[in-house]
């Protein structure tokens, strides 16, 4: 480490030498990414804009790279992936590919694989300022097209490298514009010097601060969708996915702990795991770099990078390099220099490629077997079909079906009517998913329970199931669900005004998901909105129609416009948001409330403040934002902690604060919450901000049991960490019930509601008899891993309270209800919190 320090103004041939040992001779019509870039490598941060120009360099002086640009990151970045082989197999790179796709396809035999390359798939920067793995993704793309070494030719001709260079662009640019800026010449390794950290929200993260390594499932992301549309177009055979952790810390790759291990993955995948690993040992033993295997980081959920190939018949790899978080950091282990960090993770890329070409046979039956199994596999499941859909929800029963489409997941749609688990399923509204199915592993991560898992020591969440995080009706049948011809695409959206003109209003439903969409539409045109507070039955053109409560009210009268620019208006948001709009002639209803009601209430457009700063869980408020942004298009205000005491809070009619430390907002801040709040505001908070907003008094409601009181009994020493992964609270999935009847509630379904467990936060349920509007059942069931300890803490607590205070409320969440972007069904209950705010506190009664 001490001898990489000389490299940071080192020539280029010496770097050559460094990153390179015994490399042989290199293609001098090559550019060098020194040559290209006009500095060493490792002695500043590569911008994602340069990373690009030098893949399209290469690509220019050499016929065994193309680059391919699969789509842009939000803030407009190119994601790219470059195809790196032999010139002939570039030739024919085509028919390489379909060969190699057979081996996903159980019904072909090993041999339609014919002589196929290995595919090695290399994945960068999902991590933006885990600084080495985007400058070792220049060295590796070097080497690979410049090497002259017969070895390298083999590689080559027997192998089709993907490299997907950076992942995460904007997070990347965003680490790179910090630790460019705060470098010192000569660098500075104190690791409090301003190089070395960062400030919120950090690099991490994307544009809406989304951990793109646990978007593999959700693909919530413009940044993932195209990487899983390409990864489907392939299936590799290994798969490596780069990182860093701690500067203290040494090298890791797997074999992951086999308590981390999934049972539905066959063991044989596991075991190439180890095979692997003999060839990353290989090429850090021959730098005298320290590594370690086996210890920590999951492999039982499809969630990760390193996670989802192992879906997929392929051996997927997490590598993790202690990081210098700039050019050069202390540590325990000595100065930790930039150069040094990067030339570890090109030497395990490499020896990855060493390996997968080593071992071709051996991959490529593993992954034919791999979907031969999942048949056989699912055969032995009692579920035979998941069925899922609502008619009342089109919009997220759409949302669930295009997810599943873009695993290349088998769905049909239902053609008769059916009763499956107590809940009934129409045709037009509702799909089938057969188990019976190559994905079948995939399928059972999206809708069913974790499966049972020996050991309690879990790296993250232990369960990622998507279908009851969406909310929408699904439910697994023991017996085959008839479905017709497979679904290929995405039917067309139905949306706009139903029944002509409105003589008197225009409805629609707020059980749609999509409805809080038309409605934000609608409010930034100016028109004035109502919402039902009791249901009702309408008559509309095409007969009698049952609307839920808070289902959306335009009436005719008192708007800017009227007759066909009204409806124009109106229709233009339903087709946009893809949500039915019905015209009715008159206010009287068949039954229920009639639209004049004092239940249909005024509602006030949401002008929304999300809290963001130093101290702030940046994935969850980013949640909230990406919420915001793309589902309603609101443009929300995002304001630091130390702005609260500072700026005029009257135009926000909600203001956010998510999980965070708010030890810094001073007394001057919280008195002008306070007076906000009393004012009509309404504060929402989730997690640790929750138990802030009790602790200052700006909620009347009391904190649950956070932790177990400590066991003054003896224990083991070596223990300690075991122990403290079964005690704390691990990402569970909890069911619960919700108040449909409460503002908050509107829109939801079932009283049944899947909660995500996050934290140790919990609330007593309030003394308000009104006011708890969520509660985890008195038996919870888990989809998941939960101690007994902690499943007893959390039984019957409330996860859901609004406090009134004055003409506002507080709004406390448990956990945060937009978890991850994919946490729809709890979701609505911020959107509500949006729309409803000030329509929260118990009604008085009339004079």
């Amino acid at each position: 480490m001490l001898a990489s320090v000389w490299l940071l103004a080192a020539p280029a041939f010496a770097q050559s030498d460094y990153f390179f040992p015994k490399a042989g001779e290199f293609d001098p019509s090559i550019p060098t990414p020194q040559q290209f870039l006009g500095y060493e490598i490792g002695s500043r941060y590569t911008r994602h804009d340069q990373l690009v120009a030098y893949f399209d360099e290469l690509a220019k002086h050499s016929d065994k790279i193309k680059v391919q640009r699969i789509g842009t990151s939000y803030e407009g970045r190119p994601l790219l992936i470059a195809t790196i082989t032999s010139a002939q197999n570039q030739q024919q790179l085509e028919s390489l590919r379909r060969q190699h796709v057979t081996l996903a396809d159980p019904a072909q035999p090993l041999s339609a694989a014919g002589s196929s390359p290995v595919v090695v798939w290399l994945g960068y920067s999902v991590h933006g300022n885990e600084t080495s793995s985007g400058e070792a993704a220049l060295l590796t793309a070097y080497y690979l097209v410049a090497n002259r070494s017969p070895e390298t030719a083999q590689w080559l001709q027997q192998a089709v490298v993907l490299v997907d260079p950076a992942q995460n662009p904007d997070g990347r640019d965003r680490a790179a514009s910090w630790h460019n800026a705060y470098a010192s010449f000569p660098a500075s390794a104190d690791p409090a010097d301003k190089e070395h950290v960062e400030p919120f929200p950090q690099g991490r993260t994307n544009h809406y601060f989304t951990d793109l390594n646990r978007d593999w499932l959700a693909l919530t992301q413009q940044d993932t969708r195209p990487k899983i549309a390409f990864f489907h177009q392939w299936y590799p055979n290994v798969q490596i996915d780069f990182h860093e952790m701690g500067k203290d810390s040494t090298y890791y790759f797997e074999p992951s702990p086999a308590s981390m291990h999934s049972p539905l993955i066959p063991a044989a995948s596991y075991e190439f795991n180890k095979t692997l690993a003999k060839y990353h040992a290989q090429s850090l033993d021959a730098l005298g770099s320290l590594y370690y295997t086996g210890e920590n980081f999951d492999n039982f959920s499809p969630v990760y990078g390193s996670t989802y190939p192992d879906f997929h018949g392929a051996v997927g790899v997490t590598v993790e390099q202690a990081s210098s978080r700039g050019r050069v950091q202390e540590s325990v282990n000595g100065l930790l220099t930039f150069p040094f960090t990067i030339r570890n993770q090109v030497a395990t890329g490499l020896g990855t490629v060493r390996g997968a070409v080593t071992e071709r046979d051996g991959l490529l039956k593993l992954q034919k077997e791999f979907f031969q199994s999942a048949l056989k596999q699912a055969g032995q499941q009692p579920v035979k079909s998941f069925v899922f859909g609502d008619a009342h929800d089109p919009g997220l029963t759409r949302r669930l079906l295009d997810l599943l489409l873009q695993h290349q997941i088998t769905v049909q749609p239902l053609t008769s009517a059916v009763t499956v688990d107590g809940q009934r399923f129409e045709p037009g509204s509702a799909y089938v998913v057969p188990t019976a199915q190559p994905q079948f592993r995939l399928v059972h991560s999206i809708f069913a329970e974790t499966p049972p898992i020996k050991g309690d020591v879990f790296y993250g969440s232990t369960s990622y199931a998507i279908a009851p995080a969406y909310g929408v009706a699904f439910a697994g049948s023991r017996s085959r669900v008839a479905g017709g011809e497979r679904v290929t695409a995405l039917p067309a959206v139905q949306g706009g005004v139903s029944g002509g003109e409105a003589g008197y209003a225009y409805v629609f439903d707020w059980r749609d998901y999509n409805a809080s969409r038309a409605l934000y539409a609608l409010q930034a045109k100016g028109l004035l909105a109502r919402a039902a507070f009791q249901p009702f039955t309408g008559s509309t053109g095409s007969g009698e129609q049952n609307f839920a409560r808070g289902s959306v009210v335009i009436p005719v009268a008192g708007q800017p416009l009227s007759g066909a620019a009204l409806r124009a208006a109106v229709d233009e948001a339903g087709r946009s948001s893809g949500v039915q709009i019905q015209a009715l002639a008159s206010g009287q209803s068949r039954s229920g409330i009639d639209l004049g009601s004092d239940s249909v209430k005024s509602l006030r457009k949401p002008a929304v403040a999300l809290v963001m700063g130093e101290g702030v869980s940046a994935t969850e408020i980013g949640s909230a934002w990406f919420l915001l942004d793309q589902q309603l298009q609101l443009p929300a205000s995002k304001i630091d902690p130390a702005q609260l005491g500072k700026i005029n809070l009257d135009r926000y009619t909600s203001i956010v604060l998510a999980g965070g430390t708010y030890t810094g907002v001073d007394a001057a801040a919280v008195a002008a919450l306070k007076r906000w709040i009393n004012a009509g505001g309404s504060l929402v908070t989730y997690g640790t901000a929750s138990r802030w907003a009790i602790e200052q008094k700006l909620a009347d409601e009391v904190l649950g049991q956070e932790e177990q009181a400590a066991d003054s009994g003896r224990r083991a020493f070596g223990d300690q960490r075991d122990i403290a992964a079964i005690e704390r609270v691990s990402g569970n999935i909890l069911s619960a019930e919700v108040d449909t009847s409460h503002p908050l509630g509107f829109g939801l379904p079932r009283t049944q509601l899947a909660v995500n467990k996050e934290n140790g936060i919990s609330f007593k349920p309030s003394r308000n008899p009104f006011s708890t509007v969520v509660r985890i059942d008195d038996s919870p069931r888990v989809n998941g891993y939960l101690s007994e300890t902690n499943r007893s803490r959390v039984a019957g607590t409330a996860w859901l309270l609004v406090s009134p205070q004055g003409q506002g409320n507080v709004v406390l969440f448990a956990d945060d209800p937009a978890h991850r972007k994919y946490w729809h069904g709890t979701e609505r209950l911020l959107l509500n919190a949006v729309f409803f705010g000030n329509l929260l506190n118990p009604t008085k009664p009339r004079g």
